[in-house]
């Protein structure tokens, strides 16, 4: 099942997830992935201290690109090594403009822990002045901490509604929806490509017409499996004086990896679109490069 809008869908996004299992990087791997990153890539991997977290972020950048070539849109056909990245003020990567506009792709990525999210748009390439260019898209992925205080945080981050729905729950259920809505929320200001210059009390996230969907996360030479998915989810900014407007361009969904991992994806100016989702290992997305 691939869930939509409510209209006829004409783009997808697809989420790839990613499981960060350094030990799967051989030396060989490492050294192929290492040949794809320009110098400032690379020095950016090499100022990681530990090996794992220095292994992590070259399989992060290895990912991204690998996918991104797996993800041929016309007749764009790039090698990894190839795409070439622009950053916003906040530092949100994007394809430079000639290569989204040649490809129609936009892509935001998340990792946490073991996981790492990659979301692909994919859309009609070379079309109004690159449409890719408007798309406004952001994912989260998030590790469920019970370590975390999460209290406190609500004062500071959360609006007075959430906070009042979140503290309404059976105390069994609030940890979950204190991690739900900050992944939406990661998700929400990724898109934005503001960063926390965007205050997260600014807008807030209504529940009430959510509803439950399954996913399917498709996986090479394996039965997919299916993932919790939830829909219909409202996006309302809070203004000056406290009053509030909805926002209808923004599409909004929530999902469960498992009851550890959760992740959300916010995007806005696409119109109604295909939503897939599919588990990518980095020893597969080497075989389907070759």
């Amino acid at each position: 099942m691939s869930p939509t809008s409510s209209l006829s869908p004409s783009s997808e996004v697809t989420l790839y997830f990613c499981p960060l299992a350094v030990e799967e990087m051989n030396s060989d791997h490492a050294e192929l992935i290492s040949s794809w990153l320009p110098e400032d890539e690379l020095a950016k991997v090499s100022r990681y201290v530990q090996a794992d977290a220095r292994d992590k972020a070259l399989m992060v950048r290895g990912y991204l690109r690998g996918i991104l070539s797996l993800t041929r849109s016309g007749d764009v056909t790039l090698s990894p090594g190839e795409w070439q990245f622009e950053y916003g003020e906040k530092g949100k990567p994007d394809l430079i403009p000639e290569q989204g506009l040649s490809s129609g792709l936009k892509f935001n990525i998340s990792h946490s822990g073991d996981w790492l999210v990659v979301a692909v748009y994919q859309g009609q390439a070379g079309l109004n002045g690159g449409e890719s260019s408007y798309i406004e898209l952001g994912v989260d992925i998030e590790r469920n901490r019970d370590s975390t205080n999460i209290y406190p945080i609500l004062k500071h981050y959360f609006t007075q509604s959430e906070t009042d729905e979140l503290l309404s729950l059976p105390e069994s259920c609030q940890r979950q929806r204190f991690f739900d809505l900050w992944a939406l929320k990661e998700s929400y200001i990724k898109a934005k490509g503001l960063g926390l210059a965007l205050s997260l009390k600014s807008f807030y996230f209504d529940f009430t017409r959510a509803t439950k969907q399954k996913i399917e996360v498709k996986k090479l030479n394996h039965p997919a499996v299916e993932c919790l998915l939830f829909g219909g989810i409202k996006l309302y900014l809070v203004q000056d004086e406290g009053d509030k407007c909805t926002t209808d361009t923004w599409c909004l969904f929530l999902g469960r990896v498992s009851e550890e991992y959760r992740f959300a994806i916010s995007a806005s100016h696409i119109g109604a679109f295909n939503l897939k989702a599919c588990q990518l290992t980095l020893t597969d997305m080497l075989s389907r490069l070759k």
